[in-house]
């Protein structure tokens, strides 16, 4: 049996991308609660641990106010759109990142090369580490920031 598809999503993962100034803060962002790195983080070594093309959808929660202010885009008030999913798709290419800006579903694929940054991104959310981006920008797709 594979491991993600066992997997369980507990706690609140939030996932947006800006619609005012982008140039200074572009991409999508990304933050959770403490149960929800956990769960994400156990979503991601399940899905490396089965190592074949899978994925999996994870909840999102619309930032909260106080979310929003970390980043502090507009002091805060700068418009977003977050989505209600993410579908995070395991790829069979170790390189490969594509994160599209679509928003229903978001669809963030990785390879192999990706879990162990993005990995380190979302266990640092909890201690209050963030404040900058993993992935690559262009072909269509955007960078991961990472906020507490």
């Amino acid at each position: 049996m594979h491991r993600a598809h066992s997997w369980k999503q507990i706690g609140n993962v939030s996932l947006w991308r800006y619609a005012e100034n982008e140039r200074n803060y572009p991409g999508w962002h990304l933050t959770a609660d403490a149960a929800g790195c956990d769960s994400f983080i156990a979503l991601l070594d399940a899905l490396a641990a089965d190592d074949i093309p899978a994925f999996r959808a994870v909840e999102i929660t619309p930032p909260s106010k106080a979310q929003l202010s970390v980043p502090n885009n507009k002091r805060g008030s700068a418009a977003w759109r977050s989505p209600s999913k993410l579908r995070l798709t395991f790829s069979s290419d170790p390189a490969e990142w594509s994160f599209p800006p679509d928003l229903e579903p978001a669809v963030l694929a990785i390879g192999s090369d990706w879990v162990a940054p993005l990995r380190e991104g979302i266990s640092g959310i909890p201690h209050g580490h963030g404040d900058y981006s993993i992935g690559s920008a262009g072909n269509g797709s955007s960078r991961l920031w990472f906020w507490w």
